[in-house]
């Protein structure tokens, strides 16, 4: 009764916004009451116990204080909430003792007077006995509720002391999982910069010759020469270089500046065949420029993949016609941080732009992808498209543009 008490004085110093926040969340809102005598009972039944309540956030330190002071409960104004509370829950328990001991004695009083006043006459006597066990009964009782006080008392400061261990013991988990944290970050940046020294380096040795964003030959050879005249796996090296670089400087782990990607390297009506194995078989089918080059984008951006290609002759075919088609096959492996995720096999079809002597632009791409068991490393795979299937493959790309 005396923490109620305490408890609802402590609330009506709060506002009345506050009140009905706190409200909604003891009952999850689910009354709708606004009165502020209706909003301090519905919150004194439903909470669980005076400590549960005063450590509401809208119970602030402030209101604790000033009830202490005004029940002239010495506290340092430094104290923080946790102690205030504590300090609280002390005085209500004094209180309550307080209050026993009063009804202890005024019982004591009044059996002694019934015990003088009684003492003459049998009747008063045979009284008074009743009355007499109806005290011990009653002082069995007020014992027995003392007791349970002491206990109750010993539980609060067992609970305190416990709540200080749990507290000192999530300080001593967070401590060890910040540190825990700045070891894993640590490693994480020296594994960023090994891998992005190994990306600049194998860059710094491949791109010995590196094509423009079109697939431009140097000036030179564009007015001296068509694409008849160049060796089909120059062409194809060149591509594969240009390509994959490219798509892979979306990926912040490439450790490139991002170069400009879209669907101005697609035709209009460009065409992409996804297949790729993970835990079964799924195929996906695109078509136009943006669809197409989206589509790739989100391979190495979202997904946050790296393509190696193999551009040794085990791993890359190329025919050319002399319409201007080119049909390039090539394989290589999928990486992701610094695992091996699965291997890849693609097929090109470019057509040559009617703009510029040697411009191309992709007009179909078929890509399969099959994925493999985190390996940090495994061999180049070779490429399974024999010449003959890559010839038909350019004799379907002529039909566009007959």
């Amino acid at each position: 009764m005396v923490q109620k008490t305490g408890c609802t004085e402590i609330l009506q110093s709060l506002s009345h916004s506050d009140l009905c926040a706190l409200k909604d969340t003891v009952t999850n809102k689910l009354t709708n009451i606004w009165t502020k005598e209706d909003v301090i009972s519905v919150i004194l039944n439903c909470s669980q116990s005076a400590e549960e309540l005063l450590k509401r956030r809208k119970v602030v330190r402030e209101a604790i204080l000033k009830y202490l002071i005004r029940h002239d409960v010495s506290v340092p104004a430094s104290l923080d909430k946790q102690r205030l509370i504590d300090k609280a829950l002390f005085y209500w328990m004094q209180q309550e003792w307080k209050s026993k001991e009063a009804i202890d004695k005024a019982k004591h009083n009044l059996l002694a007077q019934i015990r003088k006043e009684e003492s003459d006459q049998k009747v008063k006597q045979e009284i008074e006995n009743v009355k007499t066990q109806t005290m011990l009964r009653e002082l069995g009782k007020a014992r027995k509720e003392l007791e349970e006080a002491r206990q109750k008392k010993d539980q609060l400061t067992r609970q305190v002391e416990e709540q200080r261990k749990k507290r000192e013991e999530e300080q001593a988990r967070r401590a060890e999982e910040q540190r825990k944290r700045q070891v894993a970050e640590q490693i994480n940046r020296q594994l960023q910069e090994q891998m992005t020294a190994q990306a600049q380096d194998e860059a710094k040795r491949q791109l010995t010759m590196q094509m423009n964003i079109h697939l431009n030959i140097t000036q030179s050879e564009a007015s001296s020469q068509t694409v008849g005249d160049f060796d089909c796996q120059i062409i194809g090296e060149e591509f594969c270089r240009w390509f994959f670089i490219l798509l892979n400087s979306q990926n912040p782990s490439f450790g490139r500046q991002p170069e400009e990607w879209g669907p101005q390297h697609f035709w209009d009506d460009a065409m992409l065949h996804f297949a790729y194995s993970v835990q079964e078989d799924k195929t996906e089918q695109y078509q136009s420029s943006t669809m197409v080059s989206q589509r790739l984008l989100s391979l190495v951006k979202d997904e946050e993949l790296l393509f190696n290609p193999n551009i040794s002759k085990n791993g890359m075919r190329c025919v050319t016609s002399p319409h201007g088609i080119v049909a390039l096959a090539v394989a290589g492996t999928i990486h992701k941080n610094t695992q091996c995720v699965g291997i890849f096999e693609q097929l090109f079809g470019l057509i040559r732009t009617p703009i510029g002597g040697n411009n191309w632009k992709i007009k179909y791409v078929n890509l399969k992808v099959k994925a493999l068991n985190g390996q940090l490393e495994i061999e180049q795979p070779s490429l399974s498209i024999e010449l003959p299937a890559l010839v038909a493959h350019l004799n379907e790309l002529s039909v566009f543009i007959k």
